[in-house]
């Protein structure tokens, strides 16, 4: 140590400093109590009791006492009694308290909420007054790595502001900045004036008489074991075959038991058991076959297990016949065993037998977490659950270290443990598999294979045929997604997953909506994470919005679910379920089975959730979100999804078109261009036949008023003296070659008159018969005048600013308007909207290469609307609009297309004045 650390310690004297280490496993508690030490005196493996050793630093006496960690991710309520009890005894191996805590962080991990929490709740095990007397170390095998702490992490801020900012880095193998460290537990040993943590007496008293009982029962446990096994020895035989089936809760360690028992090496890019497996060989000369079963969640009783595992636990034994021998209930033994964990345990056991207990031994996995603590005395300090459980089983328990396969002994100790059990056994070898049940079993299996064989076929028969239908639409540029469901089914995970960064909170219950947004596939997609049970409304079907209906395949799924999902769809209307599909989440959970299986196995309210949603579903597995292919296909199966509606509001709005030209009996289209697009248009005039370029263009067409009537060949309706008047169709093909996408167009408006409509044209009026509708096309090019009176509408009278009360007027009187809204009137909701949303816009739509021609595509879009409409009914909605308010929607789009068209009357006075210019210039 430096001559200015040495001196930083002489006002010490020769007083003792006492320091106790906490932190999560694998945290480097250890590894820093051996660099102040400045010794290898604590072994960095797993531990359940406290160490405690003293050394000389600078010449003063330390003590550091290291304490058992818990579980990272781990709540106080999930780590077990024996290494909470560790930790608060860790005061009374310095008396009369220690002087600081040592909070161990591991900087390379990601200090989540969750880990912020179980921080906080086993240091809190010590009491309140803990704080004042910790420090945070940052622990690092480098210099290189980091944590939160430098880009200010929410949860890692508050345990340093919690710790009065007092916190340290360090790395393991360097002891340059040990002294640093001891600076700053000198200051804070100053501030706290040299008193040490004391805790209350009798909490320190009553964990040691727990302690004591503990180990007094322990004996006692042992005592009678070892009396039993002698018991069953002396009626010992040698079995040469012995088959058993492991059963145990997920994560429980079943397959590392099956790569133990069997000497196999472990694979460890496995996924989940997700159906049964089966593992021979022969041990110490006895042919073992052993069946490994899916899991079950730990705090999950029977009914809440998914169909599809309860019955691969009952099938196990028909792997291994004609029939097991022992049953091995997996449970691990670093985590807390509750009551619930109990009951979940015999509940699912239950589904084997009853009467299965008297072959069933309790296996303890992670037995390297024990270190010198022995079985007896772990199964005392947990507790009554474990107790119970163990009892059940005639006190049969055995501990396993998955870690140390080559040590036979172990292994060789559990098989004999297995023969004492059965020679136990009332002359019964193995236990009886009823076979009548399990064949109904395997051929109901039969026929749900089939079923979901068919189930996909028709899932993929639909996305071609959506696939077809896509390719005549252009891609949306946003997609907004809403994730719908209960509590607990992963729709935060999910949100992530999909957007592939954690912007939303997982730790944390999600209590009010809240969106993230991310560029995905060219597209934006806006995700909205909603609480559980939220209800749906219609107001959150913007367009180009999907809900996902978040299921947990890892659950089971009941009539209460699909009642609850219902009723949070229920206030949308009917048009929710074509907009939704059914999202599993926790796909990691499917192992190598497909979710087709999963929907018939689980039952009759998966399978009515799925139809209802039109058999559109999708798997995504949080724990991988690598190359992004999950999400991709999600976004391409959202797309089809939607494809339907695009093209049956499209359609719906060329029959909104053709049925106001139907109710006025005529149809005049006026389209007005900004002054930015005029130039590209002029490309349009030279199509037209010289007598009309000569005629439109002739000095006495023209007027001071500005405007022009260009007619363009068309082929497809007749004309009068040399003008032809166009089809719609027909003028927007020509259109769109001309803007090319460069210029929106402004408006365009459909104005129905009952009457013929006179119209004058090269100075003479002419009859355009109610019969016949036709088409003109108004360009603000030249100079021209034409005169509006009585029944006679002119072409430039459209940018007049009296169009608004004229069109209306025109409406009214006709009776156009009121046809309109009685044909409507008992339309959905989404077709009225549709059609105040793209009355106006239609023209640009089809401008931009949207249809193709009309009669090809109307009779394709005929097609596809007519399937779809086979396919999706419209359900009945909650409200529509009245007469009035579709009057007051069409009065506000016309106020907004006279603001439109008085800008373009300003760009023809431009014209205008640029064109006089250019006259008394030439």
């Amino acid at each position: 140590m430096a001559t200015s650390e040495l001196s930083a310690w002489d006002g010490w004297g020769t007083s003792q400093l006492k320091i106790v280490l906490l932190g999560g496993r694998n945290s480097g508690k250890s590894s820093v109590g051996n660099l102040i030490l400045g010794k290898e005196e604590f072994v960095t493996r797993e531990r359940t009791s406290c160490s405690r050793r003293l050394g000389v630093v600078a010449g003063r006496w330390l003590t550091v006492v290291d304490t058992p960690g818990w579980w990272c991710d781990f709540s106080a309520q999930d780590t077990s009694e024996l290494v909470k009890r560790e930790i608060i005894s860790s005061v009374s191996l310095c008396l009369p308290g220690p002087h600081v805590f040592l909070v161990t962080v591991k900087a390379s991990s990601a200090f989540s909420e969750k880990r912020r929490r179980a921080v906080e709740e086993h240091v809190a095990l010590l009491g309140d007054g803990v704080w004042s007397h910790c420090i945070v170390v940052f622990t690092s095998s480098d210099r290189f790595e980091h944590s939160e702490e430098e880009e200010g992490g929410k949860a890692l801020r508050w345990l340093t502001e919690k710790c009065s900012r007092r916190c340290h880095s360090v790395i393991w193998r360097d002891d340059a900045e040990v002294g640093e460290l001891l600076e700053k537990i000198q200051r804070l040993v100053a501030e706290n004036g040299n008193r040490v943590f004391e805790m209350q007496e009798d909490i320190l008293q009553a964990v040691v008489e727990e302690k004591r009982r503990v180990e007094e029962r322990a004996q006692q446990r042992f005592v009678r074991m070892k009396k039993h096994r002698s018991l069953l020895r002396g009626r010992l035989r040698s079995i040469t075959n012995i088959r058993i089936v492991l059963l145990g809760a997920k994560g429980s360690g079943k397959t590392s038991t099956l790569n133990t028992i069997l000497s196999r090496g472990s694979d460890q890019g496995r996924r989940r058991t997700a159906r049964c497996q089966v593992g021979e060989g022969v041990v110490f000369g006895r042919q073992l076959t052993v069946v490994d079963t899916p899991g079950w969640w730990m705090n999950y009783f029977c009914d809440e297990t998914p169909v599809f595992d309860r019955r691969e636990m009952v099938l196990g034994l028909s792997l291994c016949p004609p029939g097991p021998h022992v049953f091995l209930l997996v449970i691990r033994v670093d985590r807390a065993f509750t009551d619930t964990y109990r009951r979940a345990a015999e509940e699912h056991l239950r589904l084997i037998s009853e009467h299965i207990w008297s072959r069933v031994i309790v296996l303890f996995s992670f037995g390297d977490w024990l270190g010198g603590t022995t079985t007896e005395q772990c199964i005392e300090s947990e507790g009554e659950p474990l107790r119970r459980l163990v009892e059940r089983c005639g006190n049969r328990y055995h501990v396993l270290n998955n870690k140390t396969k080559g040590d036979g002994f172990q292994v060789r100790e559990l098989i004999g443990k297995m023969e004492e059990m059965l020679s136990g056994c009332d002359n019964i070898q193995h236990y009886e598999i009823e076979r009548g049940a399990m064949e109904q079993m395997e051929e109901g299996m039969r026929r749900e294979k089939e079923r979901a064989e068919e189930r996909r076929v028709k899932k993929e028969k639909r996305r071609q045929m959506a696939k077809s239908q896509l390719e005549k639409l252009n891609p949306l540029p946003e997609l907004r997604i809403a994730l719908v469901g209960g509590r607990k089914t992963g729709k935060s995970s999910c949100a992530n997953t999909i957007l592939s960064t954690d912007c939303f909170h997982t730790d944390t219950q999600t209590t009010s909506c809240s969106e993230g947004r991310a560029n995905i596939m060219s597209k934006t997609l806006a995700v909205l994470d909603t609480p559980g049970s939220f209800f749906v409304t219609s107001d959150l079907l913007a367009p180009s919005c999907a809900l996902l209906l978040v299921v947990n395949v890892s659950s089971s799924f009941r009539d209460a679910h699909l009642e609850a999902m219902e009723k949070q769809l229920e206030d949308g209307g009917g048009q929710m379920w074509s907009r939704a599909l059914v999202l599993f989440s926790h796909g990691d959970w499917l192992g190598d089975t497909s979710v087709e299986r999963r929907i018939e196995s689980e039952g009759e309210p998966l399978q009515r959730l799925v139809e209802k949603c039109g058999n559109r579903y999708h798997v995504l597995d949080n724990k991988r979100r690598g190359g992004g292919a999950q999400v991709n296909e999600l976004v391409e199966l959202i797309e089809e999804m939607l494809v339907g509606e695009r093209l049956a509001a499209l359609h719906r709005g060329d029959h909104m078109w053709r049925s106001v030209s139907s109710a006025g009996e005529q149809q005049v289209d006026a389209v007005t261009l900004r002054q930015q697009g005029l130039e590209e248009l002029t490309s349009c005039r030279r199509q037209l036949s010289p007598e009309v370029t000569e005629s439109a263009n002739s000095p006495a067409q023209r007027s001071d008023n500005g405007g022009q009537i260009v007619a363009l060949p068309s082929g497809r309706t007749g004309g009068w003296a040399g003008f032809t008047v166009l089809d719609r169709d027909t003028i927007m093909s020509c259109l769109a070659s001309a803007l090319s996408g460069k210029q929106r167009l402004r408006w365009s408006i459909n104005l129905p008159v009952t009457d013929d409509l006179h119209l004058r044209l090269n100075g003479e009026s002419q009859l355009l018969s109610s019969r016949q509708p036709k088409t003109i096309l108004a360009l603000p090019q030249v100079q021209h005048r034409m005169l509006a009176e009585g029944n006679v509408i002119s072409v430039t009278s459209l940018c007049h600013p009296a169009l608004r009360e004229r069109t209306l007027r025109r409406l009214s009187e006709s009776g156009g308007l009121q046809a309109l809204i009685d044909q409507w009137d008992h339309s959905s909701l989404e077709e009225l909207e549709a059609f105040i949303d793209s009355y106006f816009e239609m023209v640009w739509d089809q401008t931009m290469g949207s249809l193709q021609s009309a009669d090809s595509d109307t009779t394709e879009q005929d097609a596809v609307v007519e399937e779809a409409g086979q396919e999706e009914v419209l359900s009945s909605i909650d409200r529509k609009l009245s007469k009035l308010e579709l009057l007051e929607d069409i009065r506000g789009d016309l106020a907004e297309l006279r603001t439109s068209l008085e800008q373009s009357w300003k760009a023809i006075q431009e014209i205008r004045g640029q064109s006089k210019q250019e006259e008394d210039t030439g």
